[in-house]
């Protein structure tokens, strides 16, 4: 085939379809990089949008509203090409005391525009107010006052004078209580009158409002401190939509740069790890094509065009990839948004289903040119410093990488040599060991977010989704009803709790006020995760064993936090009794165990003493519960909820957290979803760097190898080479990625968790042991089709590879 050439660049698009296969993991690299840097700004993206639609939704799309300014000076402001819409306002909160037909209304003037574009509101029926004598109703309030179009409505002030109003149409209800919001009205509707009409009513002279929508694309505090200082306006004329505004990032120190900062620096990290893949592979295809680069350079080319002519077939590689990539992200990001809206509808429910992020596509394309162009430096540079005659005589690069022979001291000569290569090209051995120690950082440093979640948005174990309280606190709850509670299908477990409070205590020599409470076999299983000392299972099990909560001599803790490293009551220590004041009588309990804190120990300067159920019935002689906790099934509803509290007659208290409950967990499991999805990729993303790293390693020296089997080396020694040389990469890799990753770890883990629960910090040896797993079980996979490759080429086909 012919192939008419102008410029010799015109050969990359022939090198890049001959070498399709050695840039496999190039191209596959560029479309990680941008996939997860446009995802990551995509979501981020998606994100704000429906926060800020949550807000257009609950109080209107407008951003400042300027209040008792004259007509010229309105006019001024909307002419200014940064306002995107304007219009007045005109509002009576029901606080005015207006009534429609004898029921309170707040009233609201203004056009069927202003209504339509700014406070997103809908005509369901009829027509728009347009006249002085009409006006519109929400389409309940309409219903509750039994009001069609064309009836007369009669508006009464609460002075006495009435005016009469025809009603022309009826409007979404959510549209007009936006209107409202912030004006104190309350629950009370609003009736929507035409400008003119407002005007006619006696206090409305000073509730009007100039109402202004600027362009996301313009700086808005500028804007407005300039038209506060042109038109001399006063600071309590200019009232903002604020959170709108923090959310467009319109605000200083607001929430958007915070979230646009995070996916910048995880943009970063990936950005290092792509590097470091994408050089690596770069340079394992430019040794391959040493020849290749040699005949450029005998035929004339310099060094300077060679440089250029990496660069520009590793973005050459980026027209396929970077579509690949964009369209995969936003696929993704598609998906994730419809599974973080199924997931927790409370705090997701206004993100785009089908949106496109147009700053995620462009943050994907940016970076990704970069990532490719930094990456392209070293190979570009290997490549150019070919030797002509060395390229030509295919001996590129053999002096540096044999100058010292294979240690055969303490390995056998197919192992040494295997490690010999490994680390021959240090450039190469240094990129590859990088690129792994990369991922594992990564790996580690994420693996954290998962434990921040877990203590931020993930409920206790021991969290209820129902509390059934006795109503005087006493030990009034029957066993029968707890044990016909958890018999339901619904419920998951029903435990209770037994109290006696304020009984006197000897601890140490020292009278002191106490709390007793019993716990049954789960709260006691929850409670080894406090324990400080002792044991928990003597409490459980014999009589008269008790545990002592520390600290709660300075006030205990909340349900949410961590005491640690607070002295338990006048230095007890298990074995230790206390004497107990009950009933008149005294009995004395052996301190079991110590736990550091309790979702019970809450009163300040009073002890909280946990025993068992029969120990309490044997102190006390009570038997029935003082609180009764349930904990549904993931398929309960509310009604199985109300099921439960029919149980329970008269004399008890309840404390339905049901919803809330599972709002929290549906919200841990969406961002769970996206921490786990990152942490796939990364794990994909060093699966397919060391596999196709050793399989370009081969093909680079497949004639090296022929030269081996053609001096006698067995198949068997050149599998035991191919995987020592593997093994190598991967354990420099580990040892450099644990060196780094794990100081990485400690520091994220302190700052995010350590510093807001108190957790302390310890070896991440399952997120350490799994990544270090997948890297070496990859090692020894990769080696298999390499392998079986040189082993099925004849001799004579080997030694003649090019």
């Amino acid at each position: 085939m012919d192939i008419k050439m102008k410029h010799y660049l015109d050969l990359i698009p022939i090198s890049a379809r001959l070498h399709r296969r050695q840039s496999r993991m190039t191209r596959i690299c560029i479309v990680l990089a941008v996939f997860l840097v446009s995802v990551m700004f995509g979501l981020a993206d998606m994100y704000l949008q429906g926060a800020a639609q949550k807000e257009m939704q609950e109080g209107g799309s407008w951003h400042y509203k300027i209040t008792s300014v004259d007509s010229g000076t309105a006019e001024l402001i909307a002419a200014r090409p940064e306002v995107t819409f304007s219009g007045w306002q005109g509002t009576l909160p029901a606080e005015a005391g207006y009534t429609l037909n004898g029921q309170p209304v707040a009233l609201s003037g203004l056009s069927e525009q202003v209504f339509q574009d700014i406070y997103l509101g809908r005509l369901l029926e009829g027509n728009y107010p347009e006249a002085a004598d009409e006006l519109a109703l929400p389409e309940t309030l309409a219903k509750s006052l039994s009001l069609s179009i064309g009836d007369t409505a009669i508006l009464s002030e609460s002075g006495g004078e009435s005016l009469h109003f025809t009603v022309t149409g009826f409007l979404d209800d959510s549209g007009c209580s936006r209107l409202s919001s912030g004006t104190g009205s309350g629950t009370a509707h609003t009736a929507v009158l035409s400008e003119d009409g407002f005007s006619l009513l006696p206090p409305a002279d000073g509730a009007w409002s100039f109402v202004i929508q600027f362009s996301r694309f313009c700086a808005i505090p500028d804007i407005i401190a300039d038209i506060q200082r042109q038109y001399q306006l006063a600071d309590g004329q200019l009232h903002a939509h604020t959170s709108l505004l923090s959310i467009e990032g319109q605000l200083r120190g607001n929430s958007v740069s915070q979230i646009y900062q995070v996916a910048f620096f995880l943009s970063i990290l990936v950005m290092l790890a792509c590097i470091l893949m994408i050089s690596s592979s770069l340079n394992s295809s430019v040794s391959q094509r040493t020849e290749f680069f040699g005949l450029l350079r005998c035929l004339g080319a310099s060094r300077k065009q060679i440089l250029r002519f990496v660069r520009r077939e590793a973005l050459y590689w980026c027209r396929s990839s970077m579509p690949a990539g964009i369209l995969l992200s936003v696929l993704v990001v598609w998906i994730l948004s419809a599974a973080m809206q199924a997931v927790s509808p409370q705090w997701f429910a206004y993100m785009p289903k089908f949106g496109i992020s147009w700053p995620g596509i462009a943050a994907g394309v940016l970076l990704g040119l970069i990532t490719v162009l930094l990456a392209a430096r070293s190979p570009a540079k290997l490549a150019s410093k070919a030797s002509p005659l060395e390229a030509v005589s295919g001996n590129a690069y053999q002096t540096a990488s044999f100058r010292r022979g294979a240690d055969t001291r303490f390995f056998r000569i197919e192992t040494a040599l295997g490690i010999h290569h490994a680390r021959a090209r240090k450039k190469s051995y240094l990129l590859m060991t990088g690129a792994f120690a990369v991922c594992i950082c990564l790996f580690l440093a994420f693996s954290t977010l998962v434990d921040f979640m877990e203590n931020a948005m993930m409920p206790k174990a021991w969290t209820p989704e129902l509390s059934i309280v006795s109503e005087d606190n006493t030990c009034s709850l029957s066993p029968s009803l707890l044990e016909e509670a958890s018999q339901s299908d619904s419920v998951k477990r029903a435990y209770g709790r037994m109290f006696a409070y304020d009984v006197p205590a000897v601890i140490g020599g020292t009278l002191r006020s106490s709390n007793l409470i019993s716990y049954e076999e789960n709260q006691f299983h929850w409670a080894k995760a406090s324990l400080t000392e002792g044991s928990v299972d003597a409490a459980a099990n014999e009589l008269y064993q008790v545990l002592v909560v520390s600290g709660t001599e300075s006030g205990g803790v909340t349900t949410d936090s961590v005491t640690s490293g607070s002295a338990t009551p006048s230095g007890i220590m298990p074995g230790d009794i206390i004497t107990l004041s009950i009933g008149g009588k005294e009995h004395a309990v052996t301190v079991a165990g110590i736990l550091s804190d309790s979702p019970l120990a809450r009163e300040e300067g009073t002890e909280t003493i946990i025993c068992s159920e029969a120990t309490f019935t044997a102190l006390t002689g009570e038997t029935g519960y003082t609180i009764i906790d349930v904990q549904f099934q993931n398929s309960a509803s509310d009604e199985d909820a109300a099921s439960v509290k029919a149980l329970f007659s008269d004399g008890a208290v309840f404390t339905d957290s049901l919803s809330r409950v599972r709002q929290q967990r549906n919200l841990y499991h969406a961002f769970a979803l996206l921490v786990y999805g990152f942490l796939t990729i990364i794990t994909a993303i060093t699966v397919f760097h060391i596999m196709n790293a050793i399989r370009m390693g081969v093909s680079s020296r497949m004639r090296q190898y022929g030269m081996m089997r053609a001096a006698g080396m067995s198949s068997r020694q050149l599998t035991k080479m191919l995987l020592s040389e593997a093994l190598t990469y991967a354990a420099s890799g580990i040892f450099l990625g644990c060196f780094l990753g794990i100081p990485v770890h400690w520091a994220v883990y302190v700052s995010l968790i350590t510093n807001f629960w108190g957790l302390p910090w310890s070896v991440p040896y399952p997120a350490l042991g799994f990544i270090t797993g997948v890297i070496l079980l990859t090692a020894l996979l990769s080696v298999r089709e390499p392998a079986k490759r040189i082993r099925s080429m004849p001799i004579v086909k080997t030694i003649s590879i090019q």
